[in-house]
């Protein structure tokens, strides 16, 4: 059981969670009123009133709807970076939301019509035609061509057309905007746009703009400066680097050394090791990868035609590829990590036929609970001390938000993953490893077995490679600076590898699925969709729902054994 310190502990990480994690978004909802989100069927039958309204389309024109969330990640990052969120959101959201439904009608005769919807109100809030055909790129956020003053010739996209300021003004009044709040730039886009810029106080250094094409587009984007749109980009090539040479680099040598140590160790473990595990955590990914179909979709740009139902298979086919391999990889983990413990005299994973073995997964929820609070409280205080150290900030990332998931209540699925497959890598496996191969060295070059010391210092040292990589894996996330992401995780990685050495296997993994299980709950609590509450506190019991059914039907197993 838990003593009274490390419960103690676990009650000091909780209040520290809700203090500097929880209470900021408590404060909102009592400043800005509680979030209504539109549900995407909502959001679905918004889009076909607004296309029936203001261009005459009628749902029976329409062959084809793809609805997803999208979110202006270089927009929030700036906003977040100079803490500006919050006076954004009062002076433009209404208007200018950095996050919106994405509704991309195709029509019949094979064109399609973009829209861009508020996601409480239901406001048009941009939109966009496309022909037959045309697959624009996101060229047009990115580049600037100087235009003439008055005559405006659209010579970027090869339209011999003549726009002059008139047509454009009244185009511009026609859609609800004020052209006397808005000023031409003087510039288009390599798509051959026109740029207006809000007449407005600029947020911080970032302008207000609009992308305009009569009849075709009316678009809008946060505009950052040019030094910070180059730090993110500076940021982003860094974690592309980390991620291929720190992560997938080391997971292709982790899973022939999985591979060479389950067979080495066979006889002091099992080759069913991990099989159950590996096939819940492909399961799981695998049914959270078709909720997510919509998070694909949300990847291409804003001004770039939708993803084909080809595409995305073909990112569906990849991802399951990957996911079979990661599977793999927590197996063979399993087997040659659970081998390794017991080579060093360490049993950290008890078997299924093992007398005790529910009331040891019972202990083992038990603790993750207490152990999963206490990470929580550690992970907010590294939040703090990181903001103040570097001045850490995020960006957005839509591709894994509940707003576009089929089932939002299936969030949690992706706590269990985490949970059993980096536990069983990178814990049980990862840590043996250089554990073993240190000790080793330490017996070549002394000609002795190592003392405790020496042991636990090595012990320390095998804990830090592991981490590392576990840490690559997860720059990709819109954290800036890099390094944020890589000093928490790799400090959170050496406390579970200390945590599984003190409780287990089990513990850290329940710990694990509980740390991720209470963030995933929150995200439901607040995001405004019906019925998410319920989902998140679902969230939060499961472990506990899980652990007695374990406990429950390995007594009934033992009654029949025994029987």
């Amino acid at each position: 059981m838990v003593s009274r310190r490390w419960l103690l502990a676990s009650i000091i990480g909780l209040f520290a969670f809700l203090w500097i994690q929880i209470a900021p978004g408590i404060r909102t909802l009592f400043t800005d009123g509680e979030l209504n989100v539109l549900t995407r069927a909502e959001a679905e039958a918004q889009a076909f009133r607004i296309a029936q309204d203001r261009w005459g389309i009628a749902p029976d024109e329409v062959s084809q709807t793809q609805l997803a969330h999208v979110s202006d990640s270089e927009a929030v990052a700036y906003l977040e970076s100079e803490r500006l969120s919050e006076d954004y959101g009062k002076a433009w959201d209404d208007r200018f939301p950095t996050d919106s439904y994405r509704a991309d009608l195709k029509l019949r005769d094979g064109g399609w019509l973009r829209l861009m919807l508020h996601m409480e109100t239901g406001k048009l809030v941009g939109w966009m035609r496309l022909g037959d055909g045309e697959a624009p790129s996101d060229d047009r956020s990115e580049g600037r061509l100087p235009a003439s003053g008055g005559e405006q010739k659209n010579t970027a996209s090869g339209d011999d057309r003549s726009v002059d300021r008139k047509e454009l003004t009244q185009f511009l009044a026609q859609w609800g905007y004020d052209p006397d709040e808005w000023e031409s730039t003087g510039e288009m886009t390599a798509g051959g746009d026109y740029i207006f810029q809000s007449r407005k106080a600029p947020i911080g250094e970032a302008r207000l703009e609009l992308i305009v094409k009569p009849n075709e587009m009316v678009m809008y984007r946060l505009e950052p400066p040019a030094s910070f749109a180059d730090y993110l980009t500076k940021h982003e090539d860094r974690a592309t680097r980390l991620s291929m040479l720190g992560f997938l680099l080391p997971q292709l040598i982790l899973f022939v050394l999985a591979i060479a140590y389950a067979v080495q160790q066979r006889k002091r473990t099992s080759m069913r090791r991990g099989w159950l595990l590996s096939l819940i955590y492909f399961g799981l990914y695998a049914c959270f990868t078709l909720n997510m179909i919509a998070g694909f979709r949300s990847r291409s740009g804003s001004f770039s035609a939708p993803y084909s139902e080809g595409t995305v298979e073909g990112l569906l086919i990849v991802n399951a590829l990957i996911l079979a391999a990661t599977a793999g990889l927590a197996y063979f983990s399993a087997v040659g990590g659970d081998g390794l413990w017991k080579a060093m005299g360490h049993s950290l994973w008890p078997r299924w036929k093992e007398r005790g073995f529910g009331d040891e997964v019972l202990r083992s929820m038990k603790q993750g609970y207490a152990l999963g609070l206490l990470i929580l409280g550690v992970q907010s205080v590294i939040y703090v001390g990181l903001e103040l150290w570097l001045g850490s900030f995020t960006g957005s990332d839509a591709s894994q938000s509940s707003y576009n998931m089929t089932y939002p209540w299936l969030l949690p699925a992706l706590a269990w993953c985490a949970g059993i497959s980096e536990e069983l890598v990178y814990r049980l496996f990862g840590i043996a490893l250089f554990r073993w191969w240190l000790l080793g060295l330490a017996r070549g070059i002394t000609g002795r077995e190592p003392s405790r010391r020496t042991a636990n210092a090595l012990t320390f040292l095998a804990m830090l490679p592991p981490s590392l990589f576990w840490a690559f894996g997860h720059v990709g996330y819109p954290i800036y600076p890099v390094q944020s992401r890589v000093i928490e995780l790799v400090i959170i990685g050496v406390l579970f590898g200390w945590l599984m050495l003190r409780f287990g296997l089990m513990a850290v993994i329940f710990a694990h699925v509980t740390l991720d299980a209470i963030l995933m709950s929150v995200q439901l609590f607040f995001d405004g969709l019906p019925y998410d509450p319920v989902s998140g506190i679902v969230s939060i019991l499961l472990p506990a729902i899980v652990g007695v059914a374990i406990w429950k039907l390995h007594g009934l197993y033992s009654k029949r054994r025994t029987a």
